[in-house]
């Protein structure tokens, strides 16, 4: 072959490989473009969806905006009345220059909801150590309770930790007890157990004395099981107690400004049972980081005797003496004064019971 056929041959050959390359970039050159009208044409349609995409998103905004506005509103209502409450709880301790004791035992502790809560028996006490159950996620009531007196001290004085404290009128909190510890006898209990002989002791002495029909007073108070045969009146019950030191008081009697420490923590909520609401119940849940929706509380003021309202503590009262009444109240006077409870009505007691049976 000659040298100009090899030369011609290489020229063609160069010619080729250029025309292939340009070719190809050309068809790269049009893919991107159609990608790119692609992307164009979806961002158009994404621009031009229908308005109510836009509407949906922008309504839970508002409908957000306005949860956080209606919490902050019940935020700022219950600070001006739980500042009020606290404001008057202070001058009392002052008032009587008050010394109350920190008891660990009578404080449950969460640490990890920045929760701390003093129960006292016979106000909701059973619903909320439930409740701080489901949140240790334990039942064990000992490991519910502040491990040592320095970490409830640190919880008291931590401005995170949400403290609540759950009151109700002493006298209903009074009767409650008698039913469900004293007069209830269907079941065992230590209150009936204990307290009766000393109740029958100073009010029907003569129960002690042998009696070869009914045997010793054991025999004739109780039976096998240790339930009530004999039951003690709540007058009784009261003429007892009047005449005891309230230092020794049973935890389902004594009082609040003694057992959950009033002197000496600030706490953050007080609920007083007699008018709860829902709206209080769900901001205790906000505040201890629950969600309401995942949490039951039944009613709160109701046992399983029933509800000790003040129409079923009157009917107790109505065998009492005025005196008696007046008693009662002097024992009881700091937790009247502290949360502003009325005495009075409960004096009517008799005279209302004695007009309906007119």
């Amino acid at each position: 072959m000659s040298r100009k056929l090899q030369f011609i041959i290489c020229i063609f050959c160069v010619i080729l490989y250029l025309s292939t390359c340009l070719l190809f970039l050309q068809l790269k050159t049009k893919l991107h473009l159609i990608k790119n009208i692609f992307v164009e044409r979806n961002n158009k349609t994404e621009d031009t969806d229908p308005p109510s995409t836009t509407l949906s998103h922008n309504q839970r905004f508002v409908n957000s905006n306005i949860k956080i506005l209606q919490y902050d509103k019940l935020e700022f209502k219950y600070q001006q009345e739980n500042g009020l409450l606290l404001k008057e709880i202070s001058n009392i301790c002052i008032k009587y220059n008050l010394k109350t004791p920190l008891k660990r035992e009578h404080f449950f502790y969460n640490s990890k909801h920045k929760s701390l809560y003093c129960w006292i028996r016979k106000i909701a006490s059973t619903s909320f150590t439930a409740l701080f159950s489901n949140m240790q996620e334990h039942r064990n009531m000992h490991l519910l309770v502040p491990p040592s007196s320095n970490e409830l001290e640190g919880s008291i004085n931590d401005p995170n930790i949400f403290k609540l404290l759950v009151v109700r009128h002493p006298f209903e909190r009074l009767v409650s007890s008698y039913r469900d510890r004293i007069e209830d006898n269907t079941k065992y209990t230590a209150q009936a157990w204990i307290y009766t002989q000393k109740i029958y002791r100073f009010t029907r002495p003569n129960l002690f004395h042998y009696n070869r029909t009914t045997g010793n007073f054991f025999q004739q108070i109780f039976t096998h099981d240790r339930r009530l045969k004999i039951i003690p009146t709540f007058k009784e019950f009261v003429e007892w107690l009047l005449q005891e030191s309230p230092e020794h008081d049973d935890v389902h009697w004594d009082r609040y400004y003694t057992h959950c420490a009033l002197c000496n923590i600030q706490y953050n909520f007080i609920l007083k049972l007699d008018h709860y609401t829902n709206d209080q119940i769900n901001y205790i849940l906000s505040k201890f980081g629950i969600d309401k929706n995942n949490m039951y509380l039944p009613n709160l003021e109701e046992s399983k005797g029933g509800c000790t309202d003040y129409k079923q503590t009157c009917k107790y009262f109505q065998n009492l003496t005025e005196n008696t009444i007046f008693k009662l109240y002097e024992r009881y006077k700091i937790d009247f004064e502290m949360y502003n409870y009325d005495l009075n009505k409960y004096l009517l007691c008799k005279s209302e019971n004695t007009n309906n049976h007119i």
